[in-house]
C-alpha cells in the first residue's frame, strides 16, 4: 500500500531551530518531514527585506524555485580561512532570481541565499536528506 503526503503550507508552523542560520528576519516552513519521505527534504523560506542565508554548502545538490519578489543566490569562488573563526570568501558567480525562476547549486560549493537588498523573496528549497556545513 502507497501512502502519500498531502498538505498545505498554511498549516505549517514555522521552524523556530533553523534561524541561527539566517541574517535577517525569516520564516522557514518544513514542507516534507522526516517521516514522510527518507529520499527528499522541501522547505519553503521567506526572506524579509534583504535577509539572507548565512554562507553554508550541501553533500547534495540543492534546487531552489523562486515563488515571490527579487532574490539573489551567489557562489564561491574562493574561501580563504585566515584563523579558526574568520574567513575572506570571494563570490564571483551572482544571479538574480525571480518569480518562476529556479537554480540547482552543486553539492560541496559555498553558497549563500536569500532577498535582494531593501526586498522581500521566497523560495522553495529541495534537495535530498545529507549534512549542511554552515561557515558562522
Amino acid at each position: 500500500m502507497y501512502v502519500m503526503l498531502k498538505g498545505n503550507i498554511r498549516d505549517i508552523a514555522p521552524d523556530q531551530a533553523m534561524l541561527k542560520y539566517f541574517e535577517g528576519q525569516v520564516e522557514i516552513k518544513k514542507m516534507v518531514t522526516d517521516a514522510a519521505s527518507k529520499e527528499a527534504e522541501a522547505y519553503l523560506v521567506t526572506f524579509l527585506r534583504g535577509a539572507r542565508t548565512k554562507l553554508h554548502y550541501h553533500e547534495t545538490d540543492q534546487i531552489l524555485i523562486a515563488t515571490k519578489g527579487k532574490g539573489i543566490v551567489a557562489l564561491q569562488t574562493e574561501v580563504k580561512m585566515e584563523s579558526d573563526s574568520v574567513a575572506r570568501v570571494r563570490m564571483d558567480d551572482v544571479h538574480t532570481l525571480e518569480e518562476g525562476d529556479f537554480v540547482c547549486v552543486p553539492a560541496y560549493v559555498w553558497h549563500w541565499h536569500g532577498a535582494q537588498k531593501g526586498e522581500d523573496f521566497a523560495h522553495i528549497q529541495v534537495k535530498k536528506p545529507g549534512k549542511t556545513t554552515w561557515l558562522e
